[in-house]
């Protein structure tokens, strides 16, 4: 019966060819193994990409004024390219949106499979280790010299979506505290003007907004 419901699982949306097998948070082990034939299948230079890091771009004979603009690629880059967005699309088109939540501040289709593979089968010790070293980051944060208040918040978030995925999560009215006692003095006049509200009524996403 256990294997059935296993079986019943893994093959619960994902037997296609165009969708991969769908993760819904449960045997991740299982899930694991049946992905990576299926990612090595569908292209095994994926597979590298998921389990290595992304390819990256070849230099060209004229330096790219701007990365983004695919028009200016060379077919040898436009290559590299796709492999690492198809790597990127195959993991997030596996997963329900609750993990997806959890690997969306990951920059690297690397960086999304390590955080499973920590989140789902990484043992205690292991996870307390993250979750301390990220306490730590969080408890340290301040806005760095030379940063935008985007690249600030970028950050921030960052920490903060990682604590969530491991299950310590700060509320909402922790967060903006937090932002304010980060900034620098340049700030002061705008963070007296905030702290002179109730700040358990403002959220994150009303102060970055």
């Amino acid at each position: 019966m256990a294997n059935q419901v296993i079986v019943g699982a893994l093959f619960w949306e994902g037997t296609s060819q165009v969708r991969p097998l769908y993760f819904d948070g449960q045997h991740f082990s299982h899930w694991k193994v049946r992905m990576k034939i299926y990612a090595k299948a569908y292209d095994v230079k994926v597979w590298r990409v998921i389990k290595k890091g992304n390819f990256p771009l070849p230099a060209s004979a004229q330096p790219l004024a701007d990365p983004e603009d695919v028009d200016s690629y060379t077919n040898e880059q436009m290559a590299v390219v796709q492999v690492n967005n198809k790597s990127r699309n195959l993991l997030y088109n596996a997963i329900r949106g609750e993990e997806y939540e959890k690997i969306s501040s990951c920059d690297t289709t690397k960086e999304m499979w390590d955080k499973l593979e920590v989140t789902y089968k990484g043992t205690s010790k292991v996870k307390e280790t993250h979750i301390n070293m990220l306490v730590h980051d969080y408890e340290l944060f301040q806005m760095k010299e030379g940063e935008s208040i985007e690249e600030m918040f970028a950050r921030f978030s960052k920490i903060i979506s990682d604590l969530k995925a491991f299950g310590k999560p700060y509320s909402s009215g922790d967060q903006v505290r937090k932002i304010l006692r980060s900034l620098p003095t340049t700030w002061q006049t705008k963070v007296v003007t905030l702290e002179s509200q109730d700040l358990n009524k403002l959220s994150y996403d009303e102060l970055w907004g």
